[in-house]
């Protein structure tokens, strides 16, 4: 039996709820179940990628408009506080959903977001494709994200970090300095907690070519550091980042080169 691809069932639910937006309304589970076809028990895998684009991208939480029999979202609902269900509900109502193009166009051809991520972990050679498929840069973000999830078995390639939340794809080359292939590329990547990707992408620290953490300060002479902070920084000097399993996925010479020369490292 064929997977089913939620993210075709995404690409019709999208106008359903802007169209709901633009009224003003809400609807059920039930009744956008039958909008697609499906069990209303099936919609909130259906909901789900919906939901993490409008939270990758910022947009306001568009799924807040289904609810079930209590008048809110179900329990997969994380993209506002319910403790504040109007306030989320009005940001929702009042956005020109209009000026923001449906991100699952990719999958109106049967391409299914499950077949992308497999392309891009299976032959990361080859990353520069699923770019051109995927027209939108939230989901292009996405794919590169859940792409590192895999590669790094869900940690923290510089602290062995496992909670879901906390992990981010930090691109070595910057997006904006990449290639089309570099930007989709696993090995133009770190999964690496909210901390460190803030420090990577500023400067603070960085990796060696052979996949060691560097930071800029190692004798901490430059500033005062409380114990902890001297844990997260000082304290990683020199050790061996957690690098993927499969040597395909691991980053490039050639990527961590360029990150040097960008950032102004002297490696």
């Amino acid at each position: 039996m064929p997977d089913i691809n939620q993210a075709e069932r995404a690409l019709r639910a999208w106008p359903i709820l802007t169209g709901t937006a633009k009224r003003k309304e809400t609807l059920t589970y039930l009744q956008l179940g039958n909008a697609l076809g499906i069990h209303h028990r099936a919609v909130r895998f259906v909901l789900g990628p919906i939901q993490d684009y409008c939270m990758e991208v910022g947009l306001p939480p568009l799924t807040i408009l289904v609810v079930n029999g209590s008048g809110h979202p179900g329990s997969g609902f994380i993209a506002h506080d319910l403790n504040h269900f109007d306030e989320g509900l009005s940001s929702v109502w009042s956005k020109d959903w209009k000026s923001v193009e449906n991100p699952f166009e990719f999958a109106s051809p049967g391409i299914s977001y499950k077949s992308l991520l497999k392309h891009l972990t299976i032959t990361p050679d080859d990353s520069e494709e699923v770019y051109v498929k995927v027209k939108s840069r939230g989901i292009k973000q996405l794919l590169f994200r859940d792409a590192l999830l895999h590669a790094y078995s869900r940690k923290c390639a510089f602290t062995g970090i496992s909670i879901p939340e906390t992990l981010e794809a930090c691109h070595i080359v910057p997006w904006s300095q990449s290639t089309p292939q570099q930007r989709m590329d696993v090995r133009n990547g770190l999964l690496l907690n909210v901390l460190h990707h803030r420090l990577f992408d500023r400067g603070y620290i960085t990796i060696s070519k052979d996949h060691n953490i560097v930071y800029y300060d190692p004798k901490g002479k430059d500033r005062g550091h409380s114990a902890f902070e001297r844990s997260f920084t000082i304290g990683l000097h020199g050790k061996p980042m957690a690098v993927p399993r499969l040597l395909k996925h691991r980053p490039l010479a050639e990527y961590i080169e360029q990150h040097h020369v960008i950032a102004e490292w002297d490696i």
